[in-house]
């Protein structure tokens, strides 16, 4: 989408009218900011509501500042999903006269967390079940086509869907492909920081603010005995958010997974792979609490499975020995 950047002018005659909850009415933009002044306590706060479901780099901008404490230039902050107050300002001692504009740009993720590069992700398919990779690399960053054995897309990777309908300051998210109405575009936002995006012609089977897990069903693909899906990763980078220069501030990056006979690989172009799946990487972002009721499970199910195998075997010893009994 067109980058925007929003520019509000306030002027307040001090101890007399002020500006109270002023916010953008456009209501698609995925952070409401608007602020109070309180005449008591001499104090502007601002307040935002994150109306999606991941975290958003929020970067107030104020310009000839007059009147107010500690208003530096530059402000970033991270805002997580819900109404927080993100910004309070004192009146300066001896101050006659406050005024300030002040513009803002939202981005879609935090840059306060660390990626996990060397995560193992699954491949958008059921366990042992073959998809053929094919790696694309254009404007948009580096993308992968998965041609998959069936019409149902599985989650390469657990987190929270994020709602593609609301609008910020990047081309990522908001409806990437909403000029295609038969192309759906799932964005799961991991513990990382980092998201995965999934383009599939067909329909979701997940909504915003719904959390997966790695392997559930999250789309139904369209084709004619043929389907597919491209996926993405990316994250947003703190270094791009230093420079004003540059539009898009995420970046792209080449994600491991997890196969059967080859282990852990990052894709190749034409190469066909068959899903993998190991405990250790189920357990990546387990808690410890998680990871023992995982393994306990497990261990119970494992042990169900033997004895069930065992009652299999004496059921079929005593038929074989009643059917030689009734021979002689």
């Amino acid at each position: 989408m067109k980058k925007t950047a929003y520019l509000l002018l306030v002027v307040v005659a001090l101890f007399s009218a002020y500006w109270a909850n002023a916010q953008i009415e456009d209501q698609s933009y995925a952070i409401l900011l608007w602020h109070d002044f309180d005449q008591s306590q001499k104090r502007l706060t601002f307040h935002a509501n994150n109306q999606d479901f991941c975290d958003y780099y929020l970067y107030v901008s104020f310009i000839n500042a007059e009147g107010f404490e500690g208003m530096l230039s530059g402000t970033p902050v991270t805002v997580t999903p819900g109404r927080h107050q993100i910004l309070n300002y004192r009146v300066r001692d001896g101050a006659t006269r406050l005024s300030y504009n002040y513009r803002y740009a939202m981005y879609r993720g935090s840059s306060s967390k660390k990626l996990k590069a060397d995560f193992t992700y699954a491949l958008p398919a059921v366990a042992e079940k073959a998809v053929t990779a094919t790696v694309v690399e254009n404007q948009l960053g580096y993308q992968l086509s998965f041609g998959l054995p069936s019409d149902t897309v599985y989650a390469c990777r657990g987190g929270v869907m994020c709602d593609d309908n609301l609008k910020d300051n990047t081309a990522k998210g908001y409806r990437h492909f909403s000029d295609n109405r038969n192309l759906s575009q799932i964005t799961v936002y991991h513990a990382d920081g980092s998201f995965g995006e999934y383009v599939v012609r067909g329909k979701s089977l997940i909504y915003p603010g719904a959390s997966v897990k790695m392997g559930d069903p999250i789309a139904l693909a369209e084709g004619d005995g043929s389907y597919s899906v491209r996926f993405s990763t990316y994250f947003l980078d703190k270094n791009k958010l230093r420079d004003n220069k540059i539009g898009n501030k995420h970046t792209h990056f080449r994600p491991f997974f997890q196969t059967v006979g080859e282990g852990k690989v990052r894709m190749e172009t034409g190469k066909t792979y068959l899903c993998g799946y190991t405990d250790e990487m189920r357990m990546q972002e387990m808690s410890r609490r998680e990871k023992k009721k995982f393994l306990k499970n497990k261990s119970k199910l494992e042990k169900q499975a033997d004895e069930k195998q065992t009652d299999e075997k004496q059921a079929d010893e005593k038929q074989t020995n009643e059917a030689q009994t009734n021979e002689e």
